[in-house]
């Protein structure tokens, strides 16, 4: 069994990769609610575009929901799709038995606006 002191000082690299970089450009934004499509019998989907971060490569981005009611119970928003350095594809769905058309009427009326961030290197 190792000592207190040693365990304090062990380090665990969970992600298995280490990437260096020279340097990191940020860049954030809020999606507007009207921009949500119907997708599918059960879904939305939204176009997200990045074009006014000039990000200089495919940027990672992260993405969560606001809103004034029910968006907490969507589901896979948070998965990116055809991203490139100047947007990227979300598709949100219910968990809970509502339509596309039902979805896309509460993404109106309580506003489900798209918060994103990405982050990318030079």
């Amino acid at each position: 069994m190792l000592p207190y002191t040693s365990l304090a000082q062990t380090q665990v690299n969970l992600t298995n990769t280490t990437t260096a970089t020279k340097q990191t450009y940020y860049c954030a934004g809020i999606s507007s609610y009207t921009h949500w499509q119907l997708y599918s019998t059960n879904g939305i989907t939204m176009n997200i575009d990045t074009t006014n971060c000039s990000f200089p490569s495919t940027p990672y981005y992260f993405t969560s929901m606001a809103g004034s009611s029910g968006h907490w119970s969507l589901d896979s928003y948070t998965a990116i799709y055809f991203s490139t350095n100047i947007s990227f594809t979300i598709y949100a769905y219910p968990s809970v038995a509502w339509s596309n058309t039902a979805m896309h009427n509460y993404s109106q009326t309580y506003k489900w606006n798209v918060n994103w961030f990405g982050i990318s290197s030079y």
